[in-house]
C-alpha cells in the first residue's frame, strides 16, 4: 500500500514542480586591488599641497536575488541586485605641515557600487532525492549594470567643505553631509558589462543554498580595473 501511494504521489506531483524558481539574500567577497594615487591640492591657482588616496583591495557585497527555471530552451533566468563596498584611507598634506614636521591626519572614506546582474544559466549535472533534497551544478553568463561613486579628490572636497554662507572654504569650512550626497549623485560613474558564473545549488525541502564564483568584466567600475572576481553565497526559499 505504501509503495502504491508513493508511486501515485510521484506521478501526480513530479519533483519538477518544486524547481520553478526561488528568491532570497546573497552575500559575496570580491577580489580586486586599487593602486594608491597622488593629486595636487590647489588654492588660489597655486599648489599648496597634495592629496594621497591610499591603495586598497577587496570588498564585500550584500543583496538579493530572484530566479526562474521554467524558460524553454534558454534554461533559467537569474536576477541579482547587490551593493559592493570597500573602505580606504585618504590623507591631505600641505606645505605648512611639512615645514613644521607635523604628521598629517588620515581619514577613512568608502568606495561603493550598486550592481545588477541578469544571467541565463543551465544545469550541468543534477542529483536529487524526491520531495526531500536536490543538488545541481550550474554555469551561465549574462549582462550587468553598475553605478559607482567617485574616489575622493579636490573637487569633492570643495563641494562638501563649506562656510556658513554655503561657499567653498577648505581652511575654515565645515563638512556638509547634504552637499556630499548631492555630489555623489551628480558624479556617479555608470557602466555596463558582461559576466560569467558557475557553482552549486543545494535545495532541502523549500530552502535554497547556493555557492558560486562570478567574474565580472566591466571597465573602471572598480577604479583602474577592467573587471573583478567574487565568491558568493545565497540563502533563500524555493517557489
Amino acid at each position: 500500500m505504501k509503495k502504491l501511494l508513493l508511486t501515485v504521489i510521484m506521478v501526480v506531483f513530479p519533483s519538477s514542480i518544486f524547481a520553478i524558481g526561488g528568491l532570497g539574500l546573497s552575500v559575496g567577497s570580491a577580489t580586486f586591488s586599487v593602486d594608491e594615487s597622488f593629486s595636487p591640492m590647489m588654492v588660489l591657482e597655486q599648489e599648496a599641497g597634495y592629496f594621497h588616496q591610499h591603495s586598497f583591495e577587496n570588498g564585500g557585497s550584500f543583496g538579493g536575488y530572484l530566479y526562474v527555471d521554467i524558460i524553454p530552451v534558454l534554461g533559467g533566468l537569474d536576477i541579482e541586485i547587490n551593493g559592493l563596498a570597500s573602505p580606504y584611507n585618504f590623507t591631505f598634506y600641505n606645505d605648512a605641515m611639512e615645514l613644521a614636521d607635523v604628521e598629517p591626519d588620515t581619514f577613512k572614506f568608502i568606495f561603493a557600487a550598486g550592481n545588477t546582474y541578469i544571467t541565463i544559466q543551465k544545469p550541468i549535472f543534477k542529483l536529487g532525492i524526491p520531495f526531500l533534497a536536490k543538488a545541481k551544478l550550474f554555469a551561465g553568463g549574462g549582462f550587468n549594470r553598475h553605478a559607482a561613486i567617485p574616489i575622493i579628490n579636490q573637487e569633492m572636497m570643495e563641494s562638501v567643505v563649506l562656510d556658513e554662507d554655503g561657499n567653498t572654504d577648505l581652511a575654515e569650512g565645515e563638512f556638509d553631509s547634504d552637499a556630499l550626497i548631492d555630489y555623489l549623485e551628480e558624479n556617479m560613474f555608470e557602466a555596463t558589462g558582461v559576466h560569467f558564473q558557475g557553482g552549486l545549488q543545494f535545495r532541502l525541502l523549500t530552502f535554497d543554498l547556493f555557492a558560486y564564483y562570478r567574474y565580472t568584466i566591466a571597465k573602471d567600475v572598480v577604479p583602474g580595473n577592467a573587471g573583478f572576481s567574487s565568491m558568493n553565497m545565497r540563502l533563500g526559499l524555493g517557489i
